[in-house]
Formats: structure tokens, sequence, C-alpha cells
């Protein structure tokens, strides 16, 4: 058998120590559509002594590498997050509970902005914007209100319990 017919291009593959038999142009493009052939795989056309890599060689197409190789959380899942800003980010713009004024009293607030060292939230009832260190929080509370949506921000509510703020003391209510 030839290893070219005449006008027709043929190559052969060298990957992982296994070397392909040869193939048309059209079947080398095929390979490489459905992810047989690597990017980083030696190609050799016949008739000639040197390998190319195949992400040189135009009109190869590669398919895109996988976003992720770990498969997603199911929906009912409860996430993970790193850090307390990574939390409470899910939640801006949400309603939220805080204690800033007393120990046992939680207003309702929105949460507005989370910094590097603080998160800011707006109480509506007070007129008020506080700043709050990250330092400051004792807990974070996050409490499914029901079954509704399928995103963990619209069926939980933050609850966030700190250290009460002295400012709060001189405003009656």
């Amino acid at each position: 058998m030839t290893q070219a017919t005449e006008g027709t291009a043929r190559y052969r593959i060298r990957h992982d120590g296994q070397t392909s038999p040869w193939m048309t142009a059209e079947q080398l493009k095929q390979a490489t559509l459905l992810g047989q052939v690597p990017p980083e795989a030696m190609v050799q056309p016949s008739g000639r002594s040197e390998w190319i890599q195949a992400s040189t060689i135009k009109g190869l197409e590669f398919p895109a590498p996988p976003e992720s190789q770990t498969p997603p959380e199911p929906a009912d899942h409860h996430p993970r997050f790193q850090t307390m800003r990574e939390l409470l980010a899910n939640f801006l713009h949400c309603p939220i509970s805080i204690n800033l004024r007393q120990a046992d009293h939680f207003d309702e607030a929105e949460l507005l902005l989370c910094c590097e060292d603080h998160f800011e939230v707006n109480l509506p009832r007070l007129k008020t914007r506080a700043f709050v260190p990250y330092a400051r929080i004792k807990a974070i509370a996050s409490v499914e209100l029901d079954e509704q949506g399928n995103q963990y921000r619209d069926t939980h509510k933050v609850r966030i319990e700190v250290e009460a703020c002295q400012a709060f003391t001189a405003t009656g209510d």
C-alpha cells in the first residue's frame, strides 16, 4: 500500500509515544475537531522527514479545553465561601438583618458594598449608612427562606451579628 495516492496529501500523528496510521487532510481535520489530536501532537506530512507541531498547522481547529475538571455542585448543595467578604458579596443590594445599635436588636438593612476591610449597609428606617469593619463581626447566619428559587441568594437571608456600636446610643427610636 502506498503512503500517498496521486494528488492526495497524507499525514500521520505522533503523540504520547504512539504513531498513527496515515490519514488524509480531511481525516486529520476531523480528528482535531473531535479532540483526538491535541495541539501539542506532532504531525508528519508524507514524503517529509520532519515533524511539525499540530498547533502550528494552518486550517486545523482544536476544541476549547473544558472550563473545569470538577463537576458542578448540585443546586441544592450549600456553596462554600472562603472569606466573609465572599459570602457577603453574594448578598449585595439584598435585604439583611444586622444588630448595629444593640446586641439583642436586629434592624433591617441593605448591603451596599463589600470592601477589603469593611462592608457598608444602608439602614433605611434610621436614614443611616454604616461602615462596618469585618473585624467587628461575631457571626453570620444564612437563613433559608423557602424552596422557590434555585439561586442561593434568592432563597436565603443573611443575619449579621456584630459588636454593637456606641455611635448609635445618642439616637433615640
